[in-house]
């Protein structure tokens, strides 16, 4: 897209005192170009019902109400859509604003158009507070997206020429509003989806609305520069073609584009941190497009002949395409200009794909297939559902928020099985994220990582090329809840949460069976399950659960169900013993405390007590990994001073509940403006309570930090001091202390 271009979308005029079927005329006159003859009668069919409908309706514009739906429409024949999405596209409002039911709009055309309609309408019809409404729409276009993805084809559309006429809205603010939600849910769409260009129209009106000053400067400057075409776009389209074709390349073309406004403010923002436009570098770009795969290697081998690369900004999009299934070639070369200059390379089927995202897969005039989207788009769509069929009510909306943030708005990493397979997480993804990716039975059975041929703690976040093995333990399970504190993808938190959830269940009938056991020893009774047992044959395995989670819940006691089963010999125990059931409770008591103890959400682990600190009853204890299995230590003992956090464990005496750690951090950083401000938000994103902070400048570049804090899990501290390592590469941890 050119600036005369953009300057066409953004100069709209409203369509006023003309026929609307000089729209229509252009809509058939293009559909012509690929669809059968008996379908485009359709579409004229359509449009005298949507014009019958909409009679006497007048938008903000002063427009008759027909005009928009058919504006719309123009703006979907970008991607030459099928008959029944074009039908949808200008019949999409009469269910809404005309009171035209389903079945009605079955009988006049079809059920197709008429569920793409009503999905149509569940998008756009919502009535809640501004937030809760963003959230429904969210929530509701993503089950249209599941459901057929040619709704948000149309939405967009509808959306495109919905904001064009933005501007003869009377309400300042609600233009805003519709500009920002345009922005926070179409234009992350679109990107997604590989649309291009209905990313550039949305994207670039928003801006223009949120920050009109700011894209006049960069608008005027683009136009002052490049809006002719002929210093620069022209000139650089001559060169690239005599310079090929002086090398022998065939059946190719070069064109040239301008880096929209809302992308320039973008790098003004967030790498230049400045409004000076001119310090942009890579304002102008070229496009070749060869006929094969090979071309586009010797493309680029040419123009490195001819000019200097630079290295770092060479981008191979065709041996590891994008997420939306964009492939090319990026080169940006230095003495071609003044200025450095892009070259993207590329065939006519990726530069299809490039422009029109999934519609380029589509062949309408073949078929009424539903669709194609790339394996990683079908993966995204399903992530998006679960997310929004998780989501019941506004009660959970900031978690509803932080995962569609998760899945929309971060940037993407792309890993490497050993295999060669791609696997697309969100960056600050971890190892165990990646293992979840690759199956959830690799994730709840994760050793280890190896990352690039070296072994990774389970909270190492990769980077996108990274080659990743996952070894498992191949006969237990190592899942935890502790582990949640390390995945940052929702589809490995919901498969971990469902994993913990039935074994919680499991692991608290194990622990009251031993508990049962006990009780029963002491009364000479038979153990459950062994020869001679009574509770077994008396109840069913779910009845038995049930009652013992019930024991566990103080609702009954081991006492009375082993009375129920056995109350003669209670009875005659009890005769015989009349002083014991003191006795009893202070020796199931020094059981407790020398046996059951729980790690890391396990009872029946196995460990063993270090034999230094000897933990005793009421002492707060930690447990440690060692090579010869899990030790368990006061947490004053010398040992767990030297010991290093990712290697610790929570554990605590049955009975109660989990232990909760203060952990004291010193530290030496860098003493630049912000850095602990920077800090601060790293322990806000990983939900890490600060109880303390005192920082101390020590030299003109070094200060001293110390955070006092407190965790469950005492190794997530490992994740925080990597994540703040990686923010200020000059930190160095003076001391540790837990209590």
């Amino acid at each position: 897209m050119d600036i005369k271009e953009l300057e066409k979308f953004f100069s709209y005029k409203p369509f006023l005192n003309q026929d609307p079927q000089i729209i229509l005329d252009k809509i058939i006159l293009k559909a012509k170009k690929y669809l059968p003859e008996h379908q485009i009668v359709q579409i004229q069919k359509a449009y005298d019902y949507a014009l019958s409908k909409h009679a006497g309706q007048i938008r903000l514009s002063w427009e008759l109400y027909i005009v928009h739906p058919l504006k719309a429409t123009v703006f979907l024949m970008e991607i030459n859509p099928d008959l029944e999405t074009i039908q949808t596209c200008i019949l999409h409002d009469v269910m809404e604003d005309c009171e035209v039911s389903e079945a009605e709009i079955e009988k006049e055309f079809w059920s197709e158009v008429a569920s793409l309609c009503e999905w149509m309408v569940k998008v756009s019809k919502i009535k809640y507070r501004w937030e809760d409404r963003h959230l429904e729409t969210l929530k509701k276009t993503f089950l249209a997206m599941a459901r057929d993805l040619r709704v948000i084809f149309v939405k967009l559309a509808d959306r495109i020429h919905n904001i064009q006429t933005l501007c003869y809205h009377p309400n300042p603010a609600k233009r805003v509003k519709i500009a920002q939600e345009t922005m926070k849910i179409y234009v992350p769409i679109a990107k997604r989806l590989g649309l291009y260009h209905y990313q550039l129209y949305l994207e670039n009106w928003s801006f223009k609305v949120m920050e009109e000053e700011a894209f006049d400067d960069i608008f005027a400057y683009l136009k002052k520069y490049f809006g002719d075409g002929e210093k620069y776009t022209e000139r650089g389209i001559k060169m690239l073609t005599t310079m090929l074709q002086k090398e022998g390349i065939e059946n190719f073309d070069v064109k040239g584009r301008i880096k929209s406004p809302y992308r320039v403010f973008e790098k003004l923002q967030n790498r230049y941190k400045t409004t000076d436009i001119s310090t942009v570098m890579d304002l102008l770009a070229y496009r070749v497009i060869t006929k094969t795969v090979s071309d586009c290697y010797m493309v680029l081998g040419i123009i490195h002949k001819y000019y200097t690369p630079l290295i770092k900004k060479i981008k191979d999009y065709i041996a590891v395409p994008k997420f939306n299934g964009y492939q090319s070639i990026h080169t940006t070369v230095l003495w071609m200009f003044r200025f450095p200059t892009e070259i993207q390379i590329r065939t006519h089927d990726m530069d299809d794909v490039a422009e029109f995202g999934v519609a380029a897969h589509f062949a309408y005039a073949e078929n009424n297939a539903p669709v194609k989207v790339s394996e990683q788009q079908g993966e995204w769509i399903k992530r998006l559902q679960d997310i929004v069929t998780n989501y019941k009510s506004l009660d959970d909306k900031e978690q509803f928020k932080k995962e569609l943030n998760i899945e929309i708005l971060e940037k993407r990493i792309f890993l490497y099985t050993p295999q060669g397979d791609v696997i697309e997480l969100p960056i600050r993804s971890t190892v165990l994220d990646f293992a979840f990716a690759v199956h959830s039975s690799i994730g709840l059975s994760f050793k280890n990582a190896i990352v690039n041929w070296e072994i990774k703690p389970i909270s190492y976040s990769p980077e996108t090329g990274d080659v990743i093995k996952i070894n498992i333990f191949k006969n237990k399970l190592s899942a935890n809840k502790h582990r949640l504190d390390f995945l940052h993808t929702s589809g490995a938190k919901n498969n971990l949460m469902k994993f913990l959830k039935g074994q919680q269940r499991e692991q608290l009938v194990a622990q009251a069976l031993h508990e049962l056991n006990k009780h029963l020893k002491i009364f000479g009774l038979p153990l459950f399950y062994s020869a001679g047992d009574q509770i077994s044959k008396k109840y069913p395995k779910e009845e038995i659960e049930k009652r013992l989670l019930a024991i566990l819940d103080r609702k009954e006691t081991y006492g009375q169900l082993i009375k129920s089963v056995y109350p003669k010999e209670i009875a005659v125990y009890r005769d015989q013993n009349a002083p014991q059931p003191k006795v009893v409770e202070k020796e199931l008591n020094d059981l407790k405390w020398n046996f059951a103890v729980v790690v890391d959400s396990d009872m029946l682990i196995n460990y063993y007590f270090c034999h230094e600190c000897k933990p005793k009853p009421g002492e707060k204890i930690i447990a440690k990994t060692w090579r010869d299995g899990i030790r368990i230590h006061a947490v004053d003992c010398r040992a767990v001073k030297t010991i290093a956090v990712d290697k610790l464990l929570e554990a605590h005496r049955s009975g109660e509940s989990d232990n909760i750690y203060k952990i004291l951090i010193e530290m030496k950083i860098s003493s630049k403006p912000g850095n602990l401000i920077g800090m601060m938000k790293i322990f806000s994103e990983l939900h890490v309570p600060v109880l303390q902070v005192s920082m101390k400048n020590i030299s003109d570049d070094v200060s001293l930090v110390t955070f006092e804090t407190e965790f469950t899990n005492p190794s997530k501290i490992a994740f925080l001091l990597n994540s703040l390592k990686k923010y200020d590469d000059s930190l160095k941890v003076v001391k540790k202390k837990i209590t």
